[in-house]
């Protein structure tokens, strides 16, 4: 599984070496310039996110659009809509109309599994993200919504087209359920940087995730404890993945 390190701006120099692909925040690329160039530059895989776990409510497709051309991405997160399949839907369509199909990552969603199963049938084939607070309230614990997600993967028809890129996770036992997915391509997460800042060990059982990781990261101190904390984090995570 490939991974994807989010972080704040004066840490990218340092931490995206470590990562595989890029995950790009696409309101921080039309707020932040140096932000912009760093990705810019890169020659990596490039996701560009409708940032809706940061800001609340997804980016319109325009200004998606405007970040993905700025940085040259490489493939468009469709904005989603939390716990509502058929506006997230409806905005995969209309993006479709400003990005080739081919580009595009369409966002399961849905209150029920009944309903994200609905909505990850209407995308078919192609890439596919599955948020870690799936069918789940971001107040939840992060074990439960780990074990709802887990239990959402389970049941993913294994003769689907498909490449499935995971939207953040709630603890490292999580990734026991999916050793054997053969669809599970990536993962993107600031959670190993969080923690770093913080001075916690990823081992631990995670905190809530009821403030978004990357929203958390900018009052915190990068110093030497901070960063070897980070480095240890990351390995420790790497070792998880399947």
């Amino acid at each position: 599984m490939k991974l994807a390190l989010e972080c704040r701006t004066d840490m990218l120099e340092m931490v995206q070496p470590f990562a595989d692909l890029d995950w790009i925040l696409a309101h921080k690329v039309l707020e932040d310039p140096k932000y912009a160039e760093f990705y810019k530059k890169s020659g990596n895989i490039k996701f560009v996110d409708n940032s809706v776990n940061e800001k609340g409510e997804p980016l319109p497709i325009s200004k998606i659009k405007e970040a993905f051309e700025k940085v040259g991405g490489t493939y468009v997160v469709s904005p989603d809509f939390i716990n509502d399949a058929g506006k997230t839907l409806d905005s995969y369509l209309e993006t479709l109309k400003a990005f080739p199909k081919e580009k595009v990552a369409g966002v399961v969603q849905g209150p029920t599994f009944v309903d994200a199963f609905d909505c990850l049938k209407a995308y078919g084939s192609g890439i596919i993200c599955i948020p870690y607070d799936l069918c789940s309230d971001k107040q939840d614990p992060p074990w439960l919504m780990g074990l709802r997600r887990a239990l959402f993967m389970a049941y993913v028809p294994r003769n689907q087209n498909v490449y499935i890129h995971l939207l953040g996770f709630n603890s490292l036992e999580e990734f026991y359920w999916y050793q054997n997915n053969p669809y599970i391509g990536s993962i993107d997460t600031g959670i190993p940087v969080l923690l770093g800042l913080q001075g916690k060990d990823i081992l631990d059982h995670l905190d809530s995730k009821a403030i978004p990781t990357f929203n958390q990261m900018d009052s915190l101190e990068l110093n030497q404890k901070a960063w070897t904390g980070i480095i240890r984090n990351i390995a420790l995570l790497r070792r998880h993945l399947p």
